[in-house]
C-alpha cells in the first residue's frame, strides 16, 4: 500500500483538491480529512461512511476575573 500525506499549507491553495485528484486514480483507498477549520474532502469524494462518532473537545478557555487585569496579554498566547 502506498500512503500520500499532506501535513500542511496556506488555506485556500487547493490542498483538498489535490488530494481528492490522487485518490480519484485508485479505487483501493482510506482516506482521512482532519483538517480543523475545514474538512471539505468528502464533498468532493462522497465516500461510504462506515462508522461516525462525536467529537467533544477536551478544552475550554477560562478567565479567571480574580486574577485578569483586563490586559489583554493572554490573547497573544491563547489559540482560541
Amino acid at each position: 500500500m502506498n500512503e500520500l500525506l499532506v501535513i500542511s499549507g496556506k488555506g485556500g491553495t487547493g490542498k483538498t483538491s489535490l488530494v481528492a485528484s490522487f485518490a480519484a486514480l485508485t479505487d483501493d483507498k482510506v482516506l482521512c480529512d482532519a483538517d480543523v477549520d475545514a474538512a471539505d474532502l468528502h464533498l468532493i469524494m462522497a465516500p461510504t461512511i462506515r462508522e461516525e462518532h462525536p467529537f467533544q473537545s477536551g478544552h475550554t478557555a477560562i478567565i479567571d476575573a480574580k486574577k485578569c487585569n483586563g490586559c489583554g496579554i493572554c490573547r497573544d498566547f491563547c489559540q482560541f
